[in-house]
C-alpha cells in the first residue's frame, strides 16, 4: 500500500493578533512515535466475511445485512457453489500487489484478483467483481480445473481436488502487517477409499506478486501409501513450461488466458527438495510432489498485464518466478 504521510498544520485566525504555534504530539507521545503510527498502515489483510445468519441452503443468494468478519469458522456441510453466505464464496487473501482467494465450498479451488491499485481494496469490493473496475477484477475463469495453485492429491494417475472431508474449519490467524495467514484444517478428508487429517496454511506478505501454501498432517504421519501432494495451473493455454532457478523448480505460462482474454502469467513454485514433476492431465498443468510424504510447501503467483508490475511479455513474467524463487 502506498504509505501518506501527510503534514499537519493548524492555521489559526486572530480578529486582533496571533501568532501561528507548531504542533506537538499527543501528551505523553513522542514526535517519532506519531510518525510511527503514520507509517503502520497494514499492507496485507485476510477476509473471512460471512452474513449475519445462519447459512440457508433452500436460499443460499440472500443478503440480509452487511457481512460480517469472523474469526474461525467451520463451513457449513450444505454450504453450495455460487453462494452469498461467504462473501467473495470463500476466504481471501491480499496485499498491496494482489490478491487470492479460495471456494469454501467442497471445490475448494484458488483463484485470482488481479490489482491495478496499491491499496488494500477486497473488504471494499462488491459482487460485481467479474467486471474490470478502478481497483481491478476477478482475472480467473478456474471451473472444474485446479486454477491456480489448488493443493490436491495424485494418486493412481488421477489428481483429487481437496473436497471431500467430514469438518472444515478456516480460522485468520494472522490479519494486516508483514503477513497474514488463513489456516484450513480437514478433518476426515477422504480420497480413494482412504481417510486422514490434513492442515492446509495459506499466507501472503507486503510485495510479493505470490501467495505462500503449506501442507500437512498433523498427525505426523505420511500420506496413505501411493498418494502424492500435488498442485496444478489450469489448461486455458496448451502449454507449460517446467524450469528450474536456484535450489527452486517453477511450471510456468504467460498469455491471454485471464477471464476477460487479457495477458495473465501464472506459475506455481516449489524446493527442489520436494522433487516436483510435470505431469499431464485433461484440465490442468500439473506438480506432483514426489518426496513430500507428510508436509510440502509451494508459491502460486500471478503477473496481470493491468496489474502494477509492468509486465508485458513472457520474460518478463519469468523474472517475476525468479524473485519468486529467492
Amino acid at each position: 500500500m502506498t504509505i501518506r504521510l501527510q503534514s499537519i498544520f493548524f492555521v489559526f485566525l486572530c480578529g486582533v493578533a496571533m501568532a501561528c504555534q507548531p504542533t506537538s504530539p499527543t501528551d505523553g507521545q513522542s514526535a517519532d512515535e506519531s510518525v510511527s503510527e503514520v507509517r503502520s498502515s497494514p499492507t496485507t489483510q485476510a477476509l473471512l466475511l460471512t452474513q449475519p445468519v445462519a447459512f440457508d441452503a433452500s436460499d443460499a443468494n440472500r443478503v440480509e445485512g452487511a457481512y460480517v468478519s469472523q474469526e474461525k469458522l467451520t463451513v457449513p456441510s450444505d454450504l453450495s457453489p455460487q453462494n452469498k453466505w461467504i462473501m467473495f464464496e470463500g476466504p481471501v487473501l491480499e496485499n498491496d500487489r494482489v490478491a487470492f482467494r479460495y471456494y469454501a465450498d467442497s471445490r475448494h479451488r484458488f483463484d485470482i484478483y488481479g490489482k491495478s491499485v496499491s491499496d488494500l481494496v477486497m473488504d471494499t469490493v462488491s459482487w460485481n467483481y467479474h467486471d474490470i473496475m478502478d481497483w481491478g477484477s476477478d482475472i480467473l475463469k478456474v471451473g472444474n480445473s485446479l486454477g491456480l495453485g489448488s493443493p490436491a492429491i495424485y494418486t493412481g494417475g488421477e489428481v483429487y481436488a481437496l473436497s471431500d472431508c467430514e469438518v472444515k474449519t478456516i480460522e485468520v490467524v494472522e490479519s494486516g502487517g508483514d503477513l497474514s495467514l488463513i489456516r484450513t484444517t480437514f478433518k476426515g478428508l477422504k480420497v480413494e477409499g482412504e481417510q486422514f487429517d490434513l492442515v492446509q496454511d495459506w499466507s501472503i506478505a507486503p510485495g510479493d506478486y505470490y501467495s505462500t501454501i503449506e501442507l500437512y498432517l498433523p498427525s505426523g504421519e505420511e500420506l496413505p501409501e501411493g498418494m502424492q501432494f500435488a498442485t496444478g495451473i489450469v489448461s486455458h493455454l496448451p502449454e507449460a513450461t517446467f524450469g528450474q532457478a536456484g535450489d527452486y523448480s517453477y511450471l510456468m505460462n504467460w498469455g491471454k488466458q485471464s477471464y476477460h482474454k487479457e495477458q495473465l502469467g501464472m506459475a506455481i513454485v516449489a524446493d527442489t527438495d520436494y522433487a516436483p514433476k510435470q505431469v499431464t492431465d485433461p484440465l490442468s498443468h500439473l506438480m506432483v510432489f514426489e518426496n513430500a510424504p507428510q508436509r510440502v510447501s509451494y508459491r502460486l503467483i500471478a503477473v496481470w498485464e493491468r496489474d502494477q508490475s509492468g509486465t508485458k511479455d513472457e520474460a518478463g513474467f519469468l523474472n517475476q518466478v525468479r524473485i519468486a524463487a529467492n
